[in-house]
């Protein structure tokens, strides 16, 4: 059984001190002091305003109406980031592996180090979770 997928985007604005969520073709609005506390507000409201149950899945996207600011400067960094998080996965499962293949061949732990460009505690430790 599939479960329809509903979308919600709103606009946040800062307004007087306080952030605004305006949702895009639904109806309420929301209020917080902090990105976080609207942030909360919309998840909490998300399925009032499109008039829909708790059970079904609401994504929310948010656009940000900021004076000199352009939203592809988070998305940007958000790409980035989690490029940066799967690079940085992948470069601690070789280091494991490269760690692995040397203690089999017999390698010290300090010269691991000198061949991997790793401090040797970090080659210890590595050596250790293996």
């Amino acid at each position: 059984m599939t479960h329809a997928v509903h979308r919600l985007t709103v606009r946040i604005l800062k307004k007087d001190g306080y952030w605004i969520g305006l949702p895009i073709d639904a109806p309420g609005s929301m209020v917080g002091d902090t990105l976080s506390d609207l942030f909360e507000d919309v998840e909490a409201a998300k399925h009032f305003c499109l008039g829909l149950p708790k059970e079904t899945t609401v994504i929310v996207s948010y656009t940000y109406d900021l004076p000199e600011f352009d939203d592809e400067v988070i998305e940007v960094y958000r790409e980035l980031r989690a490029n940066r998080d799967k690079i940085a996965a992948q470069l601690d499962e070789a280091a494991r592996t490269a760690v692995a293949r040397l203690k089999q061949a017999g390698v010290s732990v300090r010269d691991s180090a000198t061949l991997l460009g790793l401090s040797p505690s970090r080659v210890d430790q590595l050596r250790r979770s293996a």
